[in-house]
């Protein structure tokens, strides 16, 4: 026990009171209105603004409902104080702030802003590429499965099973167990889950003419599994907020954010960097397995036209409008030739696909 001036902000006049340091806070022995009676008051940590002048003297402001000062002078009290104060970031960015003036004031906020651009484009993509590496590829399937559980879509029973019997035609370079589901959907779109699981709606398999452009964007989306962008985006989107968590609460962590994001997978949109690796990853499929690599400017084609539909300016878009990935494309190929053969069950299972969509 300590002991100290208590002014109660109501009165000049000060109290000598008793004070003890607990984990969180103090716990004042204050004198009450009727003689003899002492009342306790407990004051948290996270409600102070302290002054220290020295080692042997500190002056302790509570904001709270039960408002008052507390002066200590005892060099013993000080330094048990100050091993269990622990005062919020944002308390002590105040006082900066307001003894610093205006020339300070700018300079703190001029450093949080470089810091936070540092962080958002340095620090986070390099701590979510070190996350992702490290969860197990068994995280995926059970994220996926969530994913799938979490927003089902229609599954067109005969569709899916025309189109899973095309994709074992290709020989894809993955230890990941594949599923291939056709959505009877009107939307122009395709997506992969993490785990393999992969679906193609019949708004997208209607504009398709070739079994080549149907290899291709089954290879681009296989791509996204094999290279797992699924959890590197979430661990890059959820790693703002992880940090957010951990410097204004201290809580968090990544497994459990994911999980709790596993709903938005399906509608997930990649990063540039993401579609041209799943571009260019697809087209060496194509290669491996002897099928036109013209398959993929063919699909791209397709999404071309529907990119012009949008009109969407690449530099707001969350990944290449395929102007821009036509090129790419076009040099790869130019880069890479490879001989194409025919694939007659291909073109046979590509053709019922078709005509069960309609």
């Amino acid at each position: 026990m300590f002991t100290g001036q208590f002014y109660n902000h109501q009165v000049a006049k000060s109290t000598t009171i008793t004070v003890l340091v607990v984990e969180a806070g103090l716990l004042l022995q204050v004198p009450a209105a009727e003689e003899g009676v002492v009342q306790p008051v407990y004051w948290l940590f996270t409600d102070m603004q302290t002054d220290l002048a020295d080692r042997s003297f500190i002056r302790i402001t509570h904001r709270g409902a039960d408002a008052g000062t507390l002066e200590v002078s005892d060099p013993a009290f000080v330094k048990t104080f100050l091993q269990y104060y622990k005062p919020s970031r944002i308390t002590r960015l105040e006082q900066l702030v307001v003894r610093g003036g205006l020339k300070w004031s700018l300079g703190i906020v001029l450093g949080m802003i470089a810091l936070l651009l540092v962080g958002n484009f340095v620090v986070l993509p390099w701590c979510a590429g070190i996350a992702a590496e490290r969860l197990p590829h068994s995280f995926d399937r059970q994220l996926g499965e969530m994913a799938r559980s979490s927003n089902p879509e229609p599954v067109d029973t005969a569709a899916s099973a025309l189109l899973t019997a095309f994709a074992r035609q290709i020989q894809w370079d993955t230890g990941d167990t594949l599923t291939f589901v056709v959505s009877r959907r009107d939307i122009e779109n395709a997506y992969a889950l993490p785990g393999g699981y992969i679906v193609v709606y019949t708004g997208l398999l209607k504009k398709l003419k070739t079994p080549e452009q149907l290899a291709a964007l089954l290879s681009h989306e296989v791509a996204h599994v094999t290279r797992r962008h699924s959890i590197r985006a979430l661990c890059s989107n959820m790693s703002s907020m992880l940090l957010i968590n951990l410097i204004f609460s201290g809580g968090g962590t990544l497994t459990g954010q994911l999980f709790s994001n596993a709903a938005s997978l399906n509608s997930l949109r990649y990063s540039r960097k993401y579609e041209e690796q799943a571009d260019l990853t697809g087209l060496a499929t194509l290669r491996e397995n002897h099928i036109n690599q013209q398959g993929m400017l063919a699909l791209m084609e397709v999404l071309q036209q529907l990119d012009h539909q949008h009109h969407i300016p690449e530099f707001i878009s969350t990944h290449p409008l395929t102007d821009h990935r036509v090129r790419y494309v076009r040099q790869q190929i130019a880069e890479h030739p490879a001989t194409a053969t025919q694939h007659p069950v291909m073109a046979t299972l590509f053709q019922q696909l078709k005509e069960a969509c309609h």
